[in-house]
């Protein structure tokens, strides 16, 4: 028989409303805080009148197990901290909501849509608010570049363009990818000449047989994934 934890993570689409959990995270602010697991095992019990053992937290720090919704905030109780220190990015319009405790109400008055037609765009994580609508999301839900490109469905006309600047001339697609990127050009530009610098450190120059194919192998994953690696550039940056 399921218990209710197992129930509300159910109910709540295995989590969907989180970012996913985030181990290294939650090792850290309890590592910060100077508290053992079992300190913050009882802290985690006492907020959810449910008993937790100090294996179940180590599994989550090791990434063995995932807690719930429920339990994510009994953690971040214990921890003294948000919930969202705990999480990773956000990826979707819903998660942007949840982390700032927002009703769907309260963020389409402040985007200037009904009730209804911002649930939609939530629930199909589809965003097509005008430029005065685009601009109160940016000030409400302040959501990362990955999630907006995601939710305007142009993660994939962006990877078109990616591929083509890291294996052809770069500079020419910075103001391309910058209509669909909402980051200053400059940080697009940094961005595209490192791509495009680690691309060409792919080098098949001279091989043969298996070097040939393990190098192409390489070339093709990074090609997979430079939207990905579009992301972690920018992070970077704005660290």
């Amino acid at each position: 028989m399921p218990s209710q934890d197992d129930l509300h993570s159910l109910s709540e689409g295995e989590n969907a409303a989180y970012p996913p959990f985030d181990p290294r995270l939650a090792v850290r602010v309890r590592e910060q805080l100077g508290l053992t697991h079992g300190q913050v095992a009882w802290a985690v019990s006492a907020f959810r009148g449910h008993p937790l053992h100090p294996d179940v937290l180590l599994a989550w720090e090791r990434g063995a197990e995932v807690p719930t919704t429920r339990q994510i905030d009994a953690l971040a109780a214990a921890l003294w901290c948000s919930p969202g220190d705990l999480l990773g990015e956000p990826a979707t319009l819903l998660q942007c909501r949840t982390l700032l405790g927002l009703t769907v109400e309260q963020v389409a008055t402040m985007v200037g849509m009904t009730r209804d037609r911002y649930a939609e765009a939530e629930r199909r994580n589809r965003w097509r608010g005008s430029g005065r609508q685009t601009q109160a999301l940016f000030e409400v839900l302040r959501p990362p570049p990955a999630c907006f490109v995601d939710a305007c469905g142009r993660t994939g006309q962006l990877r078109v363009l990616l591929r083509e600047a890291v294996t052809g001339w770069w500079p020419n697609y910075v103001r391309p990818v910058a209509k669909i990127v909402p980051v200053a050009p400059a940080e697009i530009r940094g961005a595209l000449e490192q791509l495009h610098l680690a691309y060409q450190r792919i080098d098949n120059h001279g091989r043969t047989g298996a070097g040939a194919e393990a190098v192409e192998r390489e070339a093709l994953a990074f090609l997979d994934r430079v939207d990905e690696q579009l992301w972690r550039r920018l992070r970077t940056q704005e660290a």
